[in-house]
């Protein structure tokens, strides 16, 4: 059992009772002779206690075999006082990370003394930690992005004009097979450049020119490149969007998404000998608006859900691993989310937006502010 930041002392205190039952946490007095007192129900509810009463011996409420009972025997008999500890606490099979706080005090009511035990619940600590770490990792890899990228533009730049003077000479000699040979080194400069452009969109924040979008307007600009993608891979396309669909947005990054997502698509169906289907949807409800863009691919194994949005993860043999990652910056942007289904064969993403700049804006704090 983990337990940070511990010291001792004989002090006590006398809490205001009233004060005590509004704490936001799980809040319990154990007495000396290990009677417990579940003041709250969150305190029931880390303790896995559904009986109506609130006071039980400690042995009743917890196995005498546990970490959790031992604990609680120690922080009592040696008057523990406990400041932000972190615990993990194991209760019926359910695992949490509590942040404990204890201190020695007479009980508002009976007069025992006893230690005052609150319990916050942190919840999976180990997913926290494994998002903490992703974030630090794009975080890395933004910075050495931003590091590098100029000093890659520059050769690439020089590369690229002495390449356009070099086929400008190559075609007045008419030597067409050199010439194919520079135009393969122009589109690899191309990709390595773009490559370069999605790592900057990932390494910080971008500056958001918010305006109305039409939905249906921007689909209709996308229209032309979409349908020749799904056409060359042999792809149906299905559009549902209402003709008046508008959200508050910035308008070159939601085009971004939209190609993102539709290229995504468009390559999970490209080894189906019968094509496939990409099924773009768009809805308001309730104050946010909800896109969808959905393929009949084979499908994505529930158990790399957690893995495609991470940068450089792909299963693609030509991926790199960016395009998930940044579709995931965009609407986390924008205050929305994005969520993956599959059953089986075919996936859906869903892209959930609000509709007004004042609402991503409000969603943006309350997320930085956790």
């Amino acid at each position: 059992m983990l337990v940070r930041e511990t010291r001792k002392s004989g002090a006590v205190r006398e809490p205001d009772a009233g004060q005590v039952n509004l704490i936001h946490a799980g809040v319990v007095f154990l007495s000396k002779d290990l009677l417990i007192r579940l003041e709250n129900r969150l305190a029931k509810d880390l303790f896995g206690w559904t009986e109506e009463r609130c006071m039980a011996p400690l042995g009743e409420v917890l196995s005498i075999d546990s970490e959790e009972y031992q604990l609680l025997c120690r922080i009592v008999a040696e008057d523990c006082e406990y400041r932000d500890a972190v615990v993990k606490w194991e209760v019926d099979g359910t695992v949490r990370h509590v942040l404990m706080d204890s201190f020695v005090a007479r009980h508002a009511e009976t007069d025992e003394t006893g230690v005052y035990i609150v319990m916050r619940d942190m919840g999976n600590f180990a997913l926290l930690n494994q998002h903490t770490e992703k974030i630090e990792r794009i975080a890395t890899i933004g910075r050495l992005a931003a590091g590098v990228a100029h000093e890659i533009r520059n050769p690439l730049t020089t590369i690229k004009g002495f390449l356009q003077l070099l086929e400008q000479r190559l075609e007045r000699a008419d030597m067409l097979d050199e010439i194919a040979y520079i135009r393969v080194m122009m589109q690899e400069i191309e990709r390595v450049n773009a490559l370069v452009t999605e790592l900057l969109l990932l390494s910080k924040p971008q500056d958001m020119a918010w305006t109305d979008v039409s939905v249906p307007g921007l689909l209709a600009e996308l229209r032309p490149w979409l349908d020749e993608e799904a056409r060359k891979r042999g792809v149906e396309t299905v559009y549902e969007v209402p003709a008046e669909l508008e959200l508050q947005a910035d308008r070159g990054m939601m085009e971004q998404l939209f190609v993102h997502l539709a290229r995504n698509a468009m390559e999970a169906m490209e080894a189906m000998e019968a094509g496939g289907r990409l099924t773009i949807r768009a809805r308001a409800e309730d104050g946010r608006v909800e896109l969808q863009f959905s393929d009949t691919g084979p499908g994505i194994p529930y158990y790399l859900f957690d893995r495609i949005f991470d940068v450089f993860y792909t299963t693609k043999e030509k991926g790199t691993g960016l395009g998930l990652a940044i579709c995931q910056r965009i609407v986390a942007d924008h205050g929305g989310q994005i969520r993956v289904s599959s059953k089986g064969f075919g996936t859906t993403f869903t892209v959930s937006l609000p509709k007004t700049r004042s609402s991503s804006v409000r969603v943006i704090q309350q997320r930085q502010s956790s």
